[in-house]
């Protein structure tokens, strides 16, 4: 961090070195500017740092006065992250703002244009034998040393994000690292060594043991059909091979160095233990030959059009270009920083930005408060779109967020131990977050509110957070999760989650009550996913409000509930349900309630519509879960038919005036459907084309994962 002593010297020599320098409190920038200039409307600066330069200058000369960057449309590749502090800062009065300038669509990149000649032919022997024969004479390679370029591997012997090294893309999507299959997954024949895990096929309470300082991990054989493959890559294990899989459970997506490959024996033989050991949860220890897992990385697969590889041991990027190298540009993404950064930063305003093609987060606002981040597009980013951490009073406002690697919004903020406990008071809101999770396939939500990972740990703190009015979309595994204290998840619109992984929900909360609770959800609409749950609740769900909401899975596997309640710690710490005024559609199971305090439970007014498994209700007594009729609670209502929507088939779930739910059910509140999702304002004028958000999926195309039944359902 700069003194800012010498912060004021140097805009010192700013003021003098040119005198013309604005008096308005505005700043203008284009990609034709001159940093020389002074930022005036006529003569614009060119870089973002140097409209930081001069903000700095308006903010010192006048603190009382509102300052404006006004940014051209066109591209600003950024040679550094773009980082504003408490110097940049503005007041409630007097804010910062960095906008797009009138109707145009300023671009910041997190990278840089490659040229075609950074390209050159392949002509080794030894490499032109690894290429596959379909790729002959098209793939080009690239130095990455003599570019000076960074994040070049090896990845570690085990990870389950992004891995850390460089990416490629094209100025409309991200480049696909090279892997095998190019669609779909291997599986595998059977488990010879699950280096962790239960040891016998009673999961439930079985034995456990963790190997993670063993000197290998899991080994497996593969099939027939892939062995011709395998020995392949096994010629090429000293520069590394990695497999990524679902190696035992859905909500698991390691990759693993691969230690040794025998052909004769068609066993792999992975260097590394993960949690919980290889093969499927339930059928310990050979697995049930089904667990699915593919290669990545190799030049031996580098056979589309797009795809590539990073060669660690040779430090190359091989490339097949997408098209003619002199008719597209090819950009790497090297640094794992946000392209804009506000830290420690107060009332500074985003707006109207293109934040894109980046390898680590595309805006990342950490303590601070007050900074509102409305209008802009983040896309085509390897991490999350927006992370806020810490700070208060931050807003994502109005955004749209796709094609990212990890998850839409990350929050956190607030303080647990307090008493009473201290809000961070962030808001998301109004936002379309779609298509994420492309890289980190797990546990990358389009919005997280408290929770990282899956079984015991991901816990973080997240207290008082507002998610409302979000459309999100489009993902492998998680739509929102849910943890800590004190939130609200109001007003969202989700679907088309767990299109890979099951056994996850729309909004799913995975924690203990001494660290968790006091959460309401609701007037959530909740549709179409075909493997998911709705509203879950996987271990505690103490002081929970869940009212109001809308769900039509139009379940078709075995999963499929609307709103699940698991045991958590009950036995020790008794927990009671407030469930009401919602409605199930459609799903496998409507409500399953489970509960050690049930005669204190608030259930009523809760409307099931062509559910094969309406109600199933649960207690606690003794510390054991046993089944019971039903809690001494409300009314419920049940239906084999449409009792009175306006148009269930056309996706229109208002109930009309004369529904039957409103003569069978007196208490029930209608539901203001037409107020859930995304609405018009300043900073979104116009709602998104229903081709883009295809609530049918007619353009849908998923790779769901099979074989993975998941049996602990409590």
């Amino acid at each position: 961090m700069i003194p800012n002593t010498l912060i004021k010297r140097l805009l010192g020599v700013v003021l003098l070195a040119a005198p013309c320098v604005l008096t308005a409190a505005e700043v203008h920038v284009s990609p034709a500017g001159d940093d020389r200039a002074n930022g005036a409307a006529e003569r614009p600066v060119a870089t973002l740092q140097r409209a930081r330069v001069l903000v700095r200058t308006a903010r010192l000369a006048s603190p009382s006065e509102p300052v404006t960057v006004w940014i051209a449309g066109g591209d600003y590749l950024q040679g550094e992250p773009l980082v504003l502090g408490p110097e940049d800062s503005g007041t409630a009065q007097a804010p910062v703002v960095w906008r797009a300038s009138s109707s145009e669509q300023p671009r910041l990149l997190g990278a840089r244009v490659l040229c075609a000649a950074d390209f050159q032919p392949v002509t080794q022997p030894a490499t032109l034998a690894r290429i596959a024969p379909e790729a002959a004479g098209k793939i080009v390679v690239l130095d990455a040393d003599a570019l000076g370029l960074k994040r070049l591997g090896p990845y570690s012997d085990v990870f389950s994000d992004t891995g850390g090294i460089l990416s490629l893309f094209t100025r409309d999507r991200r480049l696909p690292i090279a892997r095998f299959p190019d669609r779909g997954f291997m599986s595998i024949r059977k488990i010879l060594f699950n280096a962790g895990g239960p040891t016998t096929r009673k999961w439930e309470g079985a034995d456990w043991h963790q190997l993670e300082d063993h000197p290998t991990g899991g080994i497996f054989e593969y099939r027939d059909e892939v062995a011709a493959k395998h020995s392949t890559w096994a010629g090429q294990l000293d520069r590394g091979v990695w497999v990524k899989g679902y190696w035992r459970i859905p909500w698991q997506n390691e990759a693993v160095r691969v230690l040794a490959i025998d052909p004769a024996k068609q066993v792999l033989t992975l260097a590394k233990p993960i949690p919980g050991g290889i093969g499927n949860k339930y059928l310990r220890p050979e697995g049930n030959g089904r667990e699915s897992y593919w290669v990545m990385n190799l030049l031996e697969e580098v056979n589309q059009p797009g795809e590539w590889c990073l060669d660690f041991k040779d430090r190359k990027v091989y490339l097949y270009p997408p098209a003619p190298l002199d008719q597209t540009e090819i950009l790497v993404a090297d640094t794992p920083e946000a392209v804009v950064t506000l830290h420690d930063a107060r009332h500074i305003t985003l707006r109207g930005l293109v934040v894109t093609i980046n390898a680590g987060p595309g805006i990342r606002i950490s303590g601070g408060e007050h900074n509102l981040i409305a209008g802009c597009t983040v896309r085509l980013v390897d991490e999350y779109g927006v992370r806020v951490e810490g700070g208060k009073n931050h807003i994502v406002r109005s955004n749209e967020l796709t094609r990212l690697g990890s998850g839409g919004v990350f929050l956190s903020g607030g303080d647990e131990q307090a008493n009473p406990r201290v809000p961070a008071g962030h808001l998301v809101t109004n936002n379309h977050i779609h298509h994420f999770s492309e890289l980190q396939r797990v546990y990358t939500p389009g919005v997280n509110i408290g929770f990282t990972g899956g079984g015991n740990g991901g816990h973080h703190t997240c207290v008082g957070m507002t998610v409302t009015h979000n459309l999100i979309h489009d993902t492998p595994h998680a739509g929102v999760l849910l943890g800590s204290y004190d939130n609200v998840v109001e007003y969202n619109e989700i679907f088309r989650f767990a299109t890979v992984s099951n056994d996850m929900g729309g909004i799913y909360s995975y924690d203990r009550q001494a660290q968790f609770g006091n959460h309401s959800l609701r007037f959530n609409y909740i549709h179409s996913s075909e493997e998911g749950d709705a509203i879950y609740f996987d271990h505690d769900h103490p002081n929970m409000t869940v009212f109001g909401n809308i769900v039509h899975l139009k379940s078709k596997g075995k999963r499929g509930t609307s709103f699940l309640y698991k045991s958590g710690d009950q036995a020790q710490f008794p927990q009671s349900i407030d469930c009401r005024n919602n409605i199930a559609i459609e799903s496998n199971f409507g409500f399953e309630f489970v509960s050690a305090k049930p005669t204190e439970a608030k259930i009523e007014n809760n409307v099931v519509v062509r559910v094969p498994t309406p109600f199933t209700w649960s207690d606690v007594a003794a510390g054991k879960k046993r089944k019971v009729a039903a809690y001494p609670s409300g009314a419920q209502a049940v239906y084999a038919a449409d009792p009175g929507f306006v148009d269930l088939a056309g996706g229109d779930l208002k109930l009309r005036p004369d529904s039957q739910v409103f003569k069978d059910l007196p208490g029930f509140q209608a539901i203001p459907f037409a107020k859930i999702g995304l609405f018009t304002d300043e900073y979104r004028p116009t709602l998104p084309a229903p081709e883009l958000i295809d609530r049918a999926g007619r353009h849908v195309q998923h790779d769901a994962l099979e074989g993975y039944q998941i049996l602990d359902r409590k």
